[in-house]
């Protein structure tokens, strides 16, 4: 593939007279792979001299976009508005079946999508990441009993969607981004396994607030003398799982376990940065709601979070959720990748993509709880059902089959 590119970069260069300073980067044996791929990138979009012109399609609608993406007007109202999509592309919702996960499509009607085209142009200042901490959240996350990921990233999201007056008032020149940007996380409706849909009222019924946030650390104890290894609702759903992914309820219940003590490990931190809780049937008091509402982010955290190169140091990956890539269709054979250029997210086709097909991501490469073993995401094995389901939440079309 960098050949390729390599080659195809040197006949587009070369009509714009920069054979030399292609052959520089290419030919660089200090170079990674990633770093040719944005310059790659880079050297498409600079050959031509002009960002090509894209614009987004929903449905039947076609939306403004020649805009720059970084650009933010005082007529700002929507995401739409500073994302810049493919005129190729259709945005839909996904359907119930797919849980979530789908709904951007090359469009039926037109020749499909060349690799290395860009898809998607998103701000760097409209993505979550866990290395833009403030202060505020500095503080919070050294307060938690287990620092993870999961546990920076869940903390820059709630930030980000409960802004104080201060980081309002210091951020004028970004209004219309922070408040894109919380209405954005706001929208998030889906996450992993476990809602009263999921369910079913007879389990739904034994749920504190969520599934997430059952139990506690001591259920064990607690429970044994009922002869119950754990809470009633979590042994309900880890009957459930063992039906739907075939796995053994041993499994189910370590995977929800699991799950529960990342959250509590983070709960009693992170519940400060709750400043107005949502609106529940459950009774509970003040505190209770926003620790479920840490639970809730901390679900819909996982569901979408991917790892993306955000510094010059190759080393290191950050954690992030990236609009539009957030709720990608899965496939193993994923058709997209994120990098970043200058100022912007780009999300760019990594094989041709014909009419009709789905916009896809790699789900078993984003990261995961790690086990009680300390294994990190990219040392655990591959992805069951049960951990597609669990954290992301993906049907059961995207799961491996035998």
């Amino acid at each position: 593939l960098l050949h390729l590119v390599a080659t195809q970069l040197h006949t587009i260069v070369a009509k714009q007279h920069h054979q030399l300073q292609l052959s520089s980067i290419i030919m660089s044996p200090h170079l990674s792979k990633a770093t040719v791929l944005v310059a790659a990138i880079a050297a498409i979009v600079d050959a031509f001299g002009v960002t090509p012109t894209l614009s987004r399609r929903c449905g039947h609608t076609l939306l403004h976009s020649e805009k720059s993406a970084t650009s933010v007007s005082a007529t700002v109202n929507s995401i739409e508005d500073i994302i810049t999509i493919h005129d190729k592309i259709e945005l839909r919702d996904p359907t119930p079946d797919e849980r979530g996960k789908g709904g951007v499509e090359v469009a039926a009607d037109c020749s499909g999508i060349k690799a290395m085209e860009v898809l998607a142009r998103i701000p760097r200042n409209l993505i979550l990441a866990s290395t833009d901490m403030s202060p505020r959240v500095i503080d919070v996350v050294a307060a938690a009993r287990n620092i993870t990921w999961a546990t920076e990233l869940t903390a820059v999201t709630l930030a980000a969607l409960h802004p104080t007056e201060e980081e309002i008032a210091s951020s004028s020149n970004d209004n219309d981004v922070l408040h894109i940007k919380q209405a954005w996380i706001q929208s998030w409706k889906s996450g992993g396994w476990g809602s009263a849909d999921d369910l079913g009222p007879d389990i739904a019924g034994d749920v504190v607030g969520t599934l997430i946030a059952t139990g506690s650390d001591n259920d064990h104890n607690i429970y044994a003398k009922f002869r119950m290894p754990c809470h009633p609702a979590l042994m309900k759903a880890s009957f459930g799982l063992e039906f739907l992914t075939k796995c053994t309820e041993e499994e189910a219940r370590a995977a929800l376990i699991q799950r529960g003590f990342t959250y509590r490990s983070m709960r009693d931190a992170l519940e400060g940065l709750v400043l107005e809780s949502t609106e529940r049937t459950n009774k509970g008091t003040k505190r209770d709601k926003r620790c479920w509402d840490v639970g809730d982010t901390l679900d819909r955290v996982l569901a979408r979070a991917t790892t993306l190169q955000l510094d010059d140091d190759e080393t290191t990956m950050s954690h992030v959720i990236v609009p539009v890539h957030d709720h990608l269709a899965h496939s193993l054979n994923a058709n997209s990748k994120l990098v970043l250029h200058n100022d912007e997210v780009l999300l760019v086709a990594t094989r041709a993509i014909e009419s009709g097909e789905s916009i896809t991501r790699d789900y078993t490469l984003a990261p995961r709880i790690a086990r009680d073993d300390d294994k990190s995401s990219s040392e655990i094995d591959e992805l069951t059902p049960l951990q597609l389901l669990l954290q992301f939440g993906l049907p059961p079309s995207a799961w491996p089959t035998a």
